[in-house]
Parts: structure tokens; C-alpha cells; sequence
């Protein structure tokens, strides 16, 4: 069978049933991995509808580097569940132990003033974005929107480094604290876990370390603040197939191609499971066609097993448990539109992929 002759239910109703090769081009998808029981099963790239072509960049293929925006947060969660482990936590409860302690522990001068900020929030609430630190993603029409200021102070000018941008954010909430989702959350992130290893760059811990377990072919890049601290919310790039591996092994629950535990399966009953209270639709944070959950900075879909890193349009590390499948779909971001309904859709024909991946044929 060949991908064109997959179908899926493509209106989320069961009323109208689409072609893959349809949601390929509708979704504008530059690079489809599939990995079935440890072995990649499909692949496949855009080589006809330049997707994701860009000035001067590579071609679509098994080793171009591809931006994956927030799904970089996975890895910096899992990353940060590596961390733990090296410093001796190992089931579930040694790691909430270590999760109960606040930024203001970890990194001290984070304290801003009176307000306190991220002092007084605990490791676990920043994994969930639970920390009631006021940050506005997406702003007022796009005004006052503290995506945008990192960016720019952060990421581009680089005159800040994470730790002083976050004492600019001092205002938190009283209990109970409703999710946010916040760049700053995972960001802090970052910076608590590289704190954690008292010395260690994130990035060359994560290099010789989960980089290297899941025998990456190629190396990836990852964005750093004018500390040399890795920008937890964004900013990596890997190959495709790269991203398959990092999906395989947290399919595997942290153990690499040999069965050695990297990070301990206690990390990831934490860090794959759903949040208390998760918003209701009415918040912005809920996509009302594909109820999701939220784990540590992981997405989950409510009333299923999966789960998934999602990037901005369309990046997606996806893993079914149950179906010991892993698939990254990597989509145009510039030419993505309506992402709330092509991400459920995506959804949907991640299910019929992994429904037939057993007849697909390889390109």
C-alpha cells in the first residue's frame, strides 16, 4: 500500500474521508518519519512542492537540520528528568522530591524584590506551566506579548540572559494556579536544570548525554542566551530522523538502544501524565476539535494513550505507547494556516498512519 491510498476521517466527524496524500499537501508537510517497534517503517520527503525551502538552506532529507520551535520543550523536560537522575533520583518519588524544591532554591538570584516571582515556585509547577508568573503569550492583538520582548531581548539582541529577563516578572497569582502557557515557564526550566548540574553547560551535558543514547547521526544546534544557557522553549534543530530516536526513547521510558536506563521510567510516569483541573475550553489554551492534556511539557490527548510534542504549525513528535509507534511530522511554519484545525487533523491522520503502517510501502 502507498501512503495516497491511506484515508483518514478528515472533517473530525466521520462525514467526509480524505486521502493522505491530501493532508500531506494541505498540511504542508516537508518530512514524515515513522518508526514501527524500534525500526523505521516510512519516510518520506517533500521533494516536489518546496516545502520548507528557504534561501540558501538544504534541500528536504534524512540529514537537513529542521526547526521544531516548541517542541524543543520535550527534550528540555526530558532533559531536565536526566538531570535529576544523575544526581541520584530514580523512581517516581525520588524525582517528586527533587521537583518539590523552588527556583529560588535552585537559582538564588532570581529573586526580584518584594513581588518574589519565580523564588517561590516550585520545579514541578514550572514543568506544568502552573507557575502563576504573569506572562502573556500571544498579548493584547498582539501588543504587549512576552513572547515577543524574549525574543527580542533574549534571542535576538541577546542583552539579557534568561535569569535577568525573568526577574522582570514579579506579579504572580494566588492559588489555585490555572495553567499558562508560558515560554518563560520553560525557559526557567532551562536554567534551573542547568543550575542543578553545578557547573555543566545544559548544552554539552545534553550533547554527551541524551544526544548520544539515542545514537543521533547528526549533530543538532540548539539557541543560547548571551550566558551560553540553552533557550528551553525553542530554538533546536534536528534532523528528522533524529527526532524519531528522541521519540523512540521516551517511547522506551528513557532506555537507550542497548536497554540501558538513561533516565528512569519514575521520570516519565510523572512527566506523561495529565495535569489536575486542565483548562476548559473556554480558555484560549484548549482546542475545542481535540481536547488535549498537559504533562510536562508534554501534550496529551484526553481519552487516549498517546502523546505528543507539538511545535508551532506543525512540528510534531508523536508517540503512541500502546502501538510502540513514534511519528515526526515537520510542516512549512510559513505556510501553515488555520493550526488549531489542521493539528487536530493532524491528529486524525496520525492515527490512520498508525493504523496502516504495517501495509505502507517505503518510498
Amino acid at each position: 500500500m502507498e501512503i495516497e491510498d491511506v484515508e483518514y476521517d478528515c472533517d473530525g466527524r466521520g462525514h467526509k474521508a480524505c486521502h493522505l496524500a491530501d493532508f500531506v499537501r494541505r498540511a504542508k508537510v516537508c518530512a514524515l518519519v515513522i518508526v514501527r517497534a524500534g525500526v523505521a517503517t516510512f519516510e518520506k520527503y517533500d521533494t516536489v512542492n518546496e516545502f520548507c525551502s528557504a534561501e540558501n538552506a538544504p534541500p528536504n532529507g534524512p540529514n537537513k537540520l529542521y526547526g521544531i520551535a516548541s517542541v524543543t520543550k520535550s527534550i528540555t523536560s526530558t532533559v531536565f528528568g536526566h538531570v535529576l537522575a544523575t544526581k541520584g533520583a530514580r523512581t517516581k518519588e525520588d524525582f517528586q522530591k527533587e521537583l518539590d524544591r523552588t527556583v529560588g532554591d535552585v537559582i538564588p538570584e532570581i529573586w526580584p524584590g518584594i513581588f518574589g516571582g519565580y523564588a517561590d515556585v516550585r520545579l514541578d509547577q514550572l514543568l506544568r506551566m502552573r507557575s502563576g508568573i504573569w506572562w502573556s503569550e500571544y498579548g493584547w492583538h498582539g501588543f504587549f506579548a512576552g513572547a515577543a520582548l524574549f525574543e527580542k531581548y533574549v534571542r535576538h539582541d541577546m542583552t539579557e540572559s534568561v535569569v535577568h529577563f525573568a526577574q522582570r516578572f514579579g506579579f504572580r497569582s494566588g492559588p489555585p494556579i490555572a495553567f499558562n502557557y508560558s515560554a518563560l515557564d520553560a525557559a526557567v526550566a532551562a536554567a534551573s536544570a542547568e543550575r542543578l548540574l553545578a557547573g555543566a553547560p545544559l548544552t554539552r551535558f545534553f550533547e554527551e548525554g541524551l544526544w548520544t543514547a539515542i545514537g543521533a547521526e547528526n549533530k543538532a544546534t540548539w539557541g543560547i542566551d548571551n550566558t551560553g544557557l540553552a533557550i528551553g522553549p525553542c530554538c533546536f534543530k534536528a534532523s528528522a530522523r533524529d527526532l524519531a530516536r528522541f521519540g523512540l526513547f521516551v517511547l522506551r521510558k528513557g532506555r537507550d538502544n542497548a536497554g540501558n536506563v538513561v533516565v528512569p521510567e519514575g521520570w516519565f510516569e510523572i512527566a506523561t501524565k495529565g495535569s489536575p483541573n486542565f483548562p476548559e475550553l473556554r480558555t484560549p489554551f484548549q482546542n475545542s476539535d481535540c481536547h488535549l492534556d498537559y504533562g510536562f511539557f508534554w501534550w496529551l490527548r484526553q481519552g487516549k494513550t498517546d502523546f505528543t510534542a507539538v511545535g508551532r504549525d506543525g512540528q510534531f513528535v508523536h508517540v503512541f505507547p500502546e502501538k510502540d509507534t513514534v511519528i515526526v511530522q515537520i510542516s512549512d511554519w510559513h505556510a501553515w494556516t488555520n493550526g488549531d484545525a489542521l493539528e487536530c487533523e493532524s491528529f486524525r491522520a496520525h492515527d490512520a498512519l498508525v493504523s496502516a503502517i504495517g501495509q505502507l510501502s517505503r518510498p
